[in-house]
């Protein structure tokens, strides 16, 4: 019987050959997924490090559905990893509720900070971002209590292979686990939660960067602030802030390993669909380390509560 690669280069095969490697390769990934669910169930809650996940947004309509995805992600992620959730909302529409009132009063292991827009003002220069994504996750890890932080968005599941490599390691202060990205499909609309069957299908993979995914970011409380966050010297930026963060890791001495790959529920607003102005401009890997201030995430600033584990940063 001719091989795969014979019959590819038999004219009229070319596109089957296609179809069945893609087929086998669906294959393959629903069924590690469906392991690693088994193994996660197995593993009791117990089991699991103490990990924080800092998450941050806006209700600006950036998705029609942001606080369906915001649910849908954090309940899964609180199921399979983390027991602490900080949620940043920064620079808040004036004529829309807050988010932060309504995830508090659904998960009571959240905290919210809330960023005024007069602050966004004074630092942001970039008219055509409304959030400025990464000081937002300053504001997070800076104030996230767990051992463990990872930096993460609001429409990013993790994947269980990932979280069974986190529990199955030995972690180290001075190791930051980085993923792949992989868009999965996700309706415009939906109010349900994320699904196991809807975490085994795939739209498109991204190529792996060793410098990661603003998806997730995991590293210990201690590297985090070792290195003071991701750069505040980025004020018209959003893409590649992620990656140097990282690389700003590993000008500190830190390992990059990668952990598996990260779900990200698709939308047409995504950088993954077309660069757009809201994403900023493009963070570069140069200068490095850099060095933030003491006062990096707003740390000197005054937190006023203004609901049950609501704070105001003025």
């Amino acid at each position: 019987m001719a091989s795969l690669a014979r019959l590819r280069e038999i004219k009229g095969f070319r596109g089957t050959i296609y179809r069945i490697e893609q087929l086998e390769a669906r294959v393959g990934f629903a069924a590690k997924g469906l392991l690693n669910f088994v193994r996660c169930e197995l593993n009791g809650v117990d089991s699991r490090p103490s990990v924080a996940a800092v998450m941050v947004g806006r209700n600006d309509d950036y998705m029609s559905d942001f606080i369906h995805r915001l649910r849908a992600t954090i309940a899964w992620n609180a199921k399979y990893l983390v027991d602490e959730v900080v949620f940043v909302e920064w620079n808040p529409p004036a004529n829309r509720e807050l988010l932060s009132l309504t995830l508090t009063k659904q998960f009571d292991f959240l905290r919210a900070y809330v960023v005024p827009p007069a602050v966004h003002s004074m630092i942001c220069e970039n008219l055509n971002i409304a959030l400025l994504e990464y000081h937002a996750k300053n504001v997070g890890i800076r104030r996230a209590q767990a051992p463990w932080i990872v930096a993460t968005n609001a429409d990013a599941a993790f994947s269980l292979d990932s979280v069974q490599t986190i529990l199955r390691s030995n972690l180290a202060a001075n190791v930051v686990w980085n993923t792949q990205r992989v868009d999965i499909p996700w309706r415009e609309g939906r109010q349900s939660g994320i699904t196991l069957p809807a975490s085994l299908r795939y739209r498109r993979f991204s190529p792996y960067n060793q410098y990661g995914t603003g998806e997730f970011c995991f590293a210990s409380r201690e590297l985090w602030h070792q290195v003071r966050g991701f750069d505040e010297t980025m004020v018209r930026h959003r893409i590649g802030c992620d990656m140097r963060g990282t690389a700003q890791m590993l000008a500190h001495g830190a390992e990059v390993r990668k952990a598996g790959v990260v779900l990200h529920l698709s939308h047409p607003s995504s950088c993954s669909e077309g660069v757009q102005p809201h994403h900023g401009e493009f963070a570069p890997l140069d200068n490095l380390p850099y060095q933030n201030d003491a006062n990096w995430g707003l740390g000197d600033r005054r937190e006023v509560e203004i609901a049950e584990r609501v704070w105001r940063i003025e």
